[in-house]
C-alpha cells in the first residue's frame, strides 16, 4: 500500500499539535469538495434489542411516521432539496433488516439513480453478497457499512443484538469484490482505547476503504445511553488529522459531524467530505 506518509499510524497520531494539524489541514485542503445528504428509505430496524446509542429511535419516539417505508414522493422531495443545497451524494440508508435486502430498497435505490445524477450508496448495515449484488443492480454506486466500533468487546456494549462486527467487514469485503466504492468508519466512543482505533483505521486501510470516517458520538434523547459523555472533539480531531496523513492520497475522509464543538475543530481535521442536512418542510 502506498501511503502519504512513511510513518506508522501511531507514529503520526503522537505527533505533537503544531506539527499535526498543519499538516493535516494543509492535505485535506488539496482534495476535491464532497457533500453528502441522506435520503432514507426507511427507519425500520430489525436490530433486537435496539442499539443503545441510536439515534434513530430518538426520532421515532417522536415521530413514529420516520419507521414507516418512505414514499416515492418522500424520497424526491428530500432528494431535490439536497441538490439544491449543494450535496454531491445522495445516502440511502435503512435500519438493519436482516442479511437478505427487501425487493422495495432495491426499487427505492433505482428510483433515487433514476431521478438524480448524483452517487448513490447503499446503507442497509450487513447483508449478504447477492444482496449487494442487487443494489448494484439497481444502480448503486457504493455502499457505507461501518464497523460501529473495531473492538467486539464494546460493539457489543452498545449494540447488544442484530449483526456482528465480523458480518460487517465481511460486507465491506463483498462489496469491494463486486467492484461498489466502499464508505465505512467507527464511532470514537464508549471506552474505545487509542490502540483500538488506531488498530480500527488499520483495518480500513487493509480493506482498501474508499471514503474513511471517525465518528464522535453525540448523545440523544429516549435512548439508553442519553447521559453518555460525547466523544471529547479535541482527541476527534487528532484522530482525524492522522488518518488523513496516513490513509493513500486517493483515500476521502468524512466528517460526520460538523455542527458544535465539532465545528471549531472541524478545520485541523484535514477532512474533504462533510454532510449536510437541509431543510426539508
Amino acid at each position: 500500500m502506498s501511503g502519504a506518509e512513511s510513518k506508522t499510524i501511531g507514529e503520526l497520531y503522537r505527533l505533537p499539535d503544531e506539527d499535526l494539524f498543519p499538516r493535516a489541514a494543509a492535505a485535506g485542503a488539496e482534495k476535491p469538495r464532497a457533500y453528502w445528504s441522506p435520503d432514507v428509505l426507511t427507519g425500520r430496524c430489525a436490530t433486537q434489542p435496539h442499539c443503545l446509542h441510536c439515534k434513530w429511535e430518538s426520532f421515532k419516539h417522536d415521530r413514529p411516521e420516520f419507521g414507516a417505508l418512505h414514499t416515492r414522493d418522500e424520497l424526491a422531495r428530500r432528494g431535490e432539496a439536497a441538490l439544491a443545497a449543494g450535496a454531491t451524494h445522495l445516502l440511502a440508508p435503512s435500519g438493519w433488516l436482516g442479511y437478505e435486502v427487501p425487493d422495495s430498497l432495491c426499487e427505492a435505490v433505482r428510483f433515487l439513480k433514476e431521478r438524480f445524477s448524483v452517487p448513490v450508496y447503499g446503507l442497509c448495515g450487513s447483508v449478504s453478497r447477492d444482496s449487494l449484488r442487487r443494489l448494484k443492480d439497481a444502480g448503486m454506486d457504493g455502499y457505507q457499512c461501518g464497523l460501529e466500533s473495531p473492538d467486539p468487546a464494546v460493539y457489543r456494549s452498545f449494540r447488544p443484538g442484530g449483526d456482528s462486527l465480523e458480518d460487517r467487514v465481511r460486507t465491506l469485503r463483498d462489496a469491494k469484490s463486486l467492484g461498489l466504492s466502499t464508505w465505512s468508519g467507527f464511532l470514537l466512543a464508549f471506552g474505545l482505547t487509542d490502540e483500538a482505533a488506531l488498530a480500527g483505521l488499520t483495518l480500513l486501510r487493509e480493506l482498501d476503504t474508499d471514503w474513511v470516517a471517525v465518528q464522535p458520538f453525540v448523545p440523544y434523547p429516549h435512548t439508553v445511553l442519553q447521559a453518555a459523555d460525547p466523544t471529547n472533539p479535541y482527541r476527534w480531531a487528532r484522530m482525524m488529522a492522522a488518518a488523513r496523513l496516513w490513509f493513500p492520497p486517493e483515500t476521502q475522509l468524512v466528517a460526520t459531524e460538523n455542527s458544535g464543538a465539532y465545528a471549531n475543530f472541524l478545520p485541523l481535521t484535514g477532512a474533504n467530505a462533510f454532510f449536510l442536512f437541509p431543510r426539508r418542510d
